[in-house]
């Protein structure tokens, strides 16, 4: 009863759509008006930090430490084309402009060097003072004896260094340079501290905008050969944006010309245009008019599905189309129409709910950029197919009433005889289709064996490709000896600082050559410590140099001598002293918090290192935690080597888990584990394949294109679901028609899947370009599977099974011959020739 309660909906569905194509178009235009609406509002954000749930710890940090820093790095402008004296007047010009900005918090491009000089016997060890006024001490005692008449040298004491080599080899260098300049001196550089942060790219962008904005007036005022770039965490982000806007643009539109002359050279009409692009659009603005209302934005994995969709979603279209004009041949329009349908419907949302299936494992994935690929794709799916049979008729009848394909002939009476037409294609010998199953097996197994030697992809800097400001980062980087963006991390005060430092000491000590960890800096390295035992040894030092006194006076009077005697004679001081360009980079925006920062000794784009790096960090931030001490961490790398750790588990984990569901949407489909195993098992070889197809095209994983794998099993098994649905409905003897037909628009269905992820081989973002090349091969490898293994494998069966059959009805024919035989001789003499 129920299946012919469905039955009659989908008739009624049918002839609704025949009879009245016109306003079911005007409601999917409606429909899709409102879509658009909404899709309009949705926002493309870059940052790796949108990868991560906004609930994490790691996400959590850094906007704490953002709150507090005034922002997440610098914006650093290089200045160059004129004298060094020119461009550090020039810089400071451009400091006093900017720091009136109300977008900018500070300024460094000088220091007050002196005032660390001044104090640097404040800043010096202890242990090393002890020595300094030992060295002092055998200095005086060396120019009291020069001053002793009466003293003779006889050679045997070697003479003590002097006061400049004393200075020289005890005087601390200053925290900072005086000039941030190259070390050329034909550059001078601004690190200029804005009041936002990088991930806000509206922001970011009228940041930068303003700051060369003025840096460009005042060159061309004053400075007329100064020219500047921009590098720093801010330019990279907005360099990335645009990158990845213009990569997923052309892909999205190179894929949508792709599957437009594939769609011609398959149908050869002009009509299968609409027929199959509008339902694709129509289910793409539906997508992402969710993701507005359900997300509100795209990352950088979710940022790729026009492509994927649009070459996903155009498989449904083409099916029907290639089946309804194969069928327009000897039906009339509407039962053409009606057949076509019915013919491909079931195979439709076979593969379609295996699709959605597969990506929708991936919200099992604790990758939060995953789970917002996997339920986008997979309703993203879900709406191709509905778009395609809901539209797709009224589209074919419009089309029919425009331009008619043929002349409607009178319907075929139901007892008339069916007339078969004779097959067009040729018996391949079955030595040939042998040889195409074992040339797949085959290569599946050398697939096997190279497994082991595939990688994942570790190099930051290869995902991200190379642009003018990673160049120019680097260049920087170089010239002034440290990273320009090390982890920050926020505690209370200053005491809490120096607890976190020798926690990091320790976690230096404890990895030895293998820590990850190169420093750290704070106020408490600007501030004199241990005073009690500093004041004795330079209370030494001021006794000693009054002995000098009236001894040597041309000593006295040396420039450098008195120099050295006022750093003796400095006084302790406190944060208030220090000079506020350098207070200013280690105080919170609000003066509730102190920053301490913590610099690399490992390169910040190898996942490797940068996993030690931040299993490190976490050993600091353990320590500290059980101390008492609340401790918020800011480091994107921290950020990335989450992300990868998150990739790393959940890989295996989603890809048999999609893999199982695959399976089982065609088990419950098919209803027979043996045809499930017939339809999945020729998936399954053709993903093993891919293994070789990344070893011979030097093509590895890495955390962007993970998610293509388990959307491959689901994109491959379209062709074998389609392939059996249609010989099982054409029966046996049927399966060259069936692969020239349905195979054909197979073909035509995994060239538009190629398309989709194909086009963003034109990126110039490499990761993006990476999930080309690797949905590309993947397509292709389960392609041999699927289109060409399995009719390979259905043909060998089939023979096979005509094979039993042939040798059953011979000798079914022999024994009733021999029965006959037999009752022929116990007949009557009368009956035996009759018989």
């Amino acid at each position: 009863m129920a299946r012919s309660q469905r039955q009659r909906w989908f008739e009624g569905f049918i002839e609704a759509a025949v009879s009245r194509p016109w306003q079911v178009l005007l409601l999917f235009v409606v429909l899709t008006a409102g879509g658009m609406a909404l899709a309009s509002r949705l926002e493309f954000r870059g940052s790796f930090v949108e990868l991560l749930p906004q609930g994490s710890r790691e996400v959590q940090d850094l906007t704490r430490v953002s709150e507090k820093a005034g922002g997440d790095g610098y914006l650093v402008l290089v200045a160059r084309g004129d004298t060094l004296a020119r461009l550090e007047s020039f810089a400071g010009e451009l400091q006093t402009r900017l720091e009136a900005m109300p977008e900018v918090r500070y300024v460094e491009h000088r220091y007050d060097v002196g005032f660390f000089r001044q104090n640097a016997l404040l800043l010096l060890p202890v242990e090393q003072l002890a020595a300094l006024r030992q060295d002092v001490a055998a200095r005086v005692q060396y120019e009291r004896q020069r001053a002793n008449p009466f003293f003779i040298d006889l050679g045997g004491t070697p003479e003590p260094p002097d006061f400049e080599a004393i200075a020289k080899k005890y005087a601390p260098d200053a925290p900072m340079r005086e000039t941030l300049a190259s070390k050329d001196g034909t550059e001078v550089y601004l690190m200029i501290k804005p009041s936002g942060t990088a991930g806000d790219l509206d922001f970011a962008r009228r940041f930068v905008d303003m700051a060369m904005g003025t840096g460009q007036a005042l060159a061309a005022e004053r400075y007329p050969g100064v020219t500047l770039q921009a590098t720093g965490n801010f330019q990279g982000r907005i360099e990335e944006d645009a990158v990845m806007r213009g990569d997923l643009s052309r892909a999205g539109m190179l894929s949508a010309l792709i599957a437009v002359g594939l769609i011609l050279l398959a149908t050869r009409r002009i009509s299968a245009l609409a027929v199959v692009g509008i339902p694709v659009m129509v289910g793409v603005v539906l997508t992402f008019a969710f993701a507005q209302l359900a997300i509100g934005h795209l990352n950088v994995v979710t940022g790729f599905l026009v492509a994927i969709l649009i070459g996903l979603g155009i498989e449904y279209g083409v099916h029907l189309c290639m089946r309804y004009w194969e069928e327009r041949r000897t039906r009339p329009a509407r039962e053409a129409i009606a057949t076509a349908v019915r013919g491909t419907f079931g195979g439709a949302m076979t593969s379609a709910v295996t699709n959605a299936a597969a990506f929708f494992v991936l919200l099992l994935a604790q990758f939060h950029a995953f789970n917002q690929f996997g339920l986008l794709a997979g309703l993203g799916v879900l709406l191709a197919v509905l778009a395609a049979y809901a539209l797709g008729p009224s589209l074919l009848a419009i089309a029919e009433r425009l331009r008619p394909a043929r002349a409607d002939t009178a319907p075929v009476k139901d007892d008339a005889p069916e007339v078969r037409p004779e097959r067009e294609w040729r018996r391949w010998p079955t030595g040939v289709i042998v040889a195409l199953a074992l040339a797949v097996v085959g290569f599946a197994a050398f697939s096997v064996t190279v497994a082991p030697k595939l990688g994942f992809e570790t190099d930051m800097r290869k995902l991200k490709g190379e642009s003018p400001a990673s160049r120019l980062d680097d260049h920087v980087t170089e010239q002034l000896g440290q990273p320009l963006n090390p982890a920050i991390f926020l505690v209370d005060d200053v005491a809490q600082a120096a607890q976190v430092e020798a926690v990091i000491a320790e976690v230096m000590q404890r990895h030895g050559a293998d820590s990850a960890l190169l420093g750290s800096a704070s106020l408490n390295d600007l501030l004199p410590k241990d005073l009690e035992r500093r004041e004795v040894e330079l209370a030494g030092l001021r006794e000693l140099f009054q002995k000098l006194d009236g001894m040597a006076p041309e000593l006295i009077e040396d420039a450098q001598f008195q120099e050295f005697r006022r750093m003796v004679d400095a006084k302790p001081y406190g944060l208030d002293a220090l000079p506020r360009e350098v207070r200013r980079r280690f105080e919170a925006t609000d003066g509730q918090g102190t920053f301490l920062l913590l610099f690399p000794s490992v390169s910040n784009s190898d996942t490797e290192e940068l996993r030690r790096w931040a299993a490190q960090i976490d050993e600091v931030v353990e320590g500290v935690k059980a101390r008492d001490i609340d401790l918020a961490v800011l480091d994107s790398n921290r950020i990335a080597a989450r992300i990868f750790a998150l990739v790393s588990s959940d890989g295996p984990l989603i890809l048999w888990s999609a893999a199982a569901v695959v399976f089982a949407v065609i088990l419950v489909s098919l209803r027979s584990l043996k045809r499930a195993l017939l339809v999945t098992g020729p998936l399954f070889l053709g993903m093993t394949c891919l293994a070789g197809g990344m070893y011979l095209f030097d093509v590895q994983l890495n955390f962007i294109n993970a998610v293509v794998l388990p959307n491959l099993l689901a994109i491959a098994v379209d062709n074998s679901v389609h392939l059996f649905h249609r010989y099982e409905e054409e029966g046996p003897g049927s399966l060259g028609k069936v692969v020239r037909h349905t195979g054909l628009a197979a073909v035509v269905a995994t060239l538009s899947n190629a398309a989709g992820y194909g086009a963003l081989l034109v990126a110039n973002h490499q990761g993006l370009r990476s999930i080309g090349q690797i949905a590309l091969l993947g397509v292709m490898c389960t392609f041999l599977g699927t289109t060409v293994f399995f009719p390979a494998l259905l043909a060998l069966l089939e023979r096979w099974k005509g094979r039993e059959n042939v040798v059953a009805g011979k000798e079914a024919v022999v024994q009733s011959l021999e029965l006959g035989d037999s009752g022929a001789d116990r007949a009557p003499p009368g009956e035996r020739k009759s018989a």
